[in-house]
């Protein structure tokens, strides 16, 4: 073991230095020093305020060489050496922000608050999780199981930052049992600290209920638990002794890893309820753009998440004596691929990175054209993209004997083919919304003969909505009003002549549409009902477009790794491990902060950091299918790798391809909330139920409450995610081969 324990930590620490140095690239390659300076003092400072900033805050250095230093100094005297290497000896430095405090006494001052939240609720989560997944197990078949599976789902489906703004609103707004934010030390900790645990654990509880109820009806129906019974052994011994213990490994996977990264803390959480810890830390750097705080968060998380890898394999063996940390590597039996077809993957992926470069440059180049065109070329070409695959799909699954099966068997699935026309329906509204042309139109005013012009482009959403005016803003009101109501939510000042003096008087403004918003207005006077079904589009489009990057990046590396082994899976493995060791958010961060925020960046940047977790399935995966006779009999045939791959090891992986795909995308659109409400997600100006989250959230404290807007955000969510996930486990369970042997049960 001890042997072991050294390798891995030599192993982790190139991981480390990848991740502190992609973070590195991200910031300096494609944003100057004076960018950042200018970001920090605003677009009008001066020249000498930036170069002041720069020189202040050590950026005045090269780079990587410096020619003009004697002896060491050329490599010391640089910007990664002092911001990038110095943190290897843990000198994190001082903050870019205002203030230019030192980082590390800031971390050790901040971990406190963020412990005092995450150690409760780690252990109260954890206990209440195993607690309900044995009691669920033990009654597995029964209408409780199916009914924890079902709430399970549903609360899935919902964003947590509903939960806390409920919570908020419930607990601390309306009962006052709880303060609503702020934390102290001494006899009030735990008055500050008791509702974000509270919240944190019944967060938590769907999706950890979930894992483990799978997880422990796995080990349920093992020989080992039917021999226990019929020896006259009790249900507890058997639940505790037995299927508890034997379900520690993916337990343990998930609970160390979570340890290392308690104090940590939540952005988002902290951010609510102001909480000083590390999360409102790193969110307040994320705003700022402090590079200096993020590089020391990503460098710690890198660090953190390395050990948490190497205590988890030795949990591994105190759990289970059948786990050996031993030196066995995954050489495969077909040997390493040659240096030609090396040549030829390398030179296929210099293709493929060329080609997306360009479409990039290419729709950059368009949109900075702004041309006049009747069709818009962007919106309408991903519009016919989508037709066009789904029709496709539709084609080849018709002619495919594993689609039809599960066909048939989705289609007994009452609740599958339900969600069916929810996710229709969703997907209409999303097309209706990115089909749009522009109308030759003469402006109002304008004298006889002139030439119509182009008007602004509006879909076949936008007409169908009693529309060209609605639509154009002719109808907007002025600000919030209640559903169906024929009068402003608030009054507004008037004057009135009463007996030849001017009176001022405090009246209900009548709507322009009285009675006809479905859902009320918003604070600019927006249709609610309007902005809602507009949203759908940037949802659909967040859920799904990263696919084209992590499904191609997914199967490559997964399936390379698994077939080869050898030098390539050390290779492929190193490079998920080092982008698994920066944390998502902060990697994200940098992104965004780069590029700008948008849809197009958002997409992207979730489908960069998005492939790893489907990789390591597939990796896992291919180790097993490279091993099966007809593998084997293709090698012995002299078939080449190549075709062994594409006719026999991805067509066998499609199946976990496409329910993980199923299953990340309604993860994607809960996910465009959080990122919105942290700054990192799309722009202020496009429409999505992020923003309109973000929007309507303070209102909830005003007088009359402003409800509306969170309610429709909430339930179209709920609308297009929980259909998603019951349809995505109906399709789990028609493709997955073990479950179709076992036919319908514990699933």
């Amino acid at each position: 073991m001890i042997a072991y324990i050294i390798r891995r930590i030599l192993y982790a620490i190139p991981i480390v230095i990848g991740g502190v140095l992609l973070t590195f690239l991200l910031f300096f390659i494609a944003n100057s020093p004076e960018d950042m300076a200018r970001q920090a003092l605003g677009t009008h400072a001066d020249e000498a305020a930036v170069q002041k900033w720069v020189a202040s805050r050590g950026y005045d250095v090269p780079m990587f060489f410096n020619p003009d230093a004697k002896n060491f100094g050329k490599v010391t005297k640089t910007m990664f050496y002092q911001k990038t290497a110095r943190l290897l000896a843990f000198d994190l430095g001082r903050s870019d922000a205002a203030g230019h405090r030192l980082i590390g006494p800031e971390i050790r001052r901040r971990m406190w608050p963020s412990l005092c939240i995450a150690v409760p609720n780690f252990i109260l989560g954890l206990l209440v999780n195993i607690s309900l997944s044995l009691i669920v197990a033990f009654c597995r078949g029964t209408y409780l199981d199916r009914s924890a599976t079902v709430i399970c789902v549903v609360m899935m489906s919902v964003s947590g930052l509903f939960y806390i703004i409920a919570g908020q609103f419930i607990f601390a707004q309306w009962l006052k049992i709880f303060p609503i934010s702020g934390f102290d030390w001494g006899g009030n900790t735990i008055r500050f600290v008791f509702l974000p645990v509270l919240i944190g654990v019944f967060t938590g509880i769907a999706g950890g209920v979930r894992f483990l109820r799978t997880v422990m009806v796995e080990e349920v129906g093992k020989d080992y638990v039917r021999t226990a019974r019929a020896k006259g052994l009790g249900e507890k011994a058997v639940m505790f002794r037995h299927v508890l213990k034997n379900a520690m490994i993916p337990i343990l996977t998930g609970m160390v890893l979570t340890i290392m990264f308690l104090f940590m803390g939540s952005l988002v959480t902290e951010s609510f309820f102001g909480i000083p810890g590390m999360g409102a830390m790193t969110m307040t750097a994320i705003n700022a753009q402090d590079y200096s705080v993020i590089r020391s968060m990503t460098y710690i998380g890198s660090l953190l998440f390395v050990t948490g890898l190497l205590l988890t394999d030795i949990a591994y063996t105190l759990v289970d004596p059948r786990v050996s940390l031993g030196s066995g590597g995954s050489r495969s039996l077909h040997g390493q691929p040659s240096l030609k077809e090396v040549a030829v993957v390398v030179s296929s992926l210099a293709v493929l990175v060329a080609m997306a470069f360009s479409i990039y440059r290419v729709v950059k180049y368009l949109n900075g054209l702004n041309l006049q065109t009747r069709v818009p070329i962007v919106s309408n070409v991903l519009a016919v993209v989508a037709i066009v695959a789904f029709t496709g799909f539709l084609i080849f699954a018709r002619g495919s004997e594993l689609w039809c099966s599960a066909w048939r068997q989705v289609r007994r699935n009452r609740v599958a083919m339900v969600s069916m026309v929810f996710l229709i329906f969703y997907g209409a509204v999303g097309l209706a919304d990115g089909i749009s042309w522009r109308d030759l139109k003469i402006p109002e005013g304008a004298p006889e003969g002139t030439r119509p012009v182009l008007t602004e482009p509006r879909s076949v959403l936008d007409r169908g909505f009693d529309i060209p005016k609605l639509a154009a803003g002719e109808y907007e009101e002025k600000t919030y009003s209640a559903p169906l109501a024929s009068h402003l939510l608030t009054k507004e000042t008037t004057e009135k002549e009463i007996d030849g003096k001017m009176v001022k008087q405090r009246k209900y403004k009548p709507l322009k549409r009285p009675y006809r918003h479905l859902l009320g207005t918003d604070q600019t006077g927006k249709d609610v009902l309007y902005v809602t079904f507009k949203a759908v589009r940037t949802g659909l489009i967040i859920g799904a477009l990263p696919i084209l990057i992590t499904v191609p990046l997914a199967i490559f590396f997964g399936v390379s790794a698994g077939f080869f082994g050898g030098w390539v899976d050390d290779t492929i493995q190193y490079l998920y491990s080092t982008m698994a060791s920066i944390p998502g958010i902060l990697l994200m961060a940098c992104f965004m902060i780069l590029f700008g925020r948008g849809v197009p960046q958002l997409v992207v940047v979730m489908g960069i950091t998005g492939w790893v977790g489907l990789c390591r399935l597939l990796r896992a995966e291919t180790l097993k299918l490279r091993e099966r006779e007809y593998v084997q009999a293709s090698t012995a045939l002299g078939v080449s790798k190549f075709r062994i791959l594409t006719k026999h090891i991805v067509p066998n992986l499609m199946h976990l391809v496409l329910i993980t795909v199923v299953l990340s995308f309604s993860g994607r659109v809960l996910s465009e909330v959080m990122l919105s409400y942290i700054g990192i997600g799309v722009g202020p100006d496009t429409l999505s139920w992020g923003t309109m989250i973000n929007a309507a959230r303070s209102e909830l404290g005003r007088e009359p409450i402003v409800w509306w807007t969170l309610v429709a955000a909430f339930l179209a969510m709920l609308g297009l995610v929980l259909p998603a996930n019951l349809f995505a486990d109906a399709l789990r369970d028609a493709l997955d081969p073990s479950l179709r042997v076992r036919g319908a049960g514990d699933s």
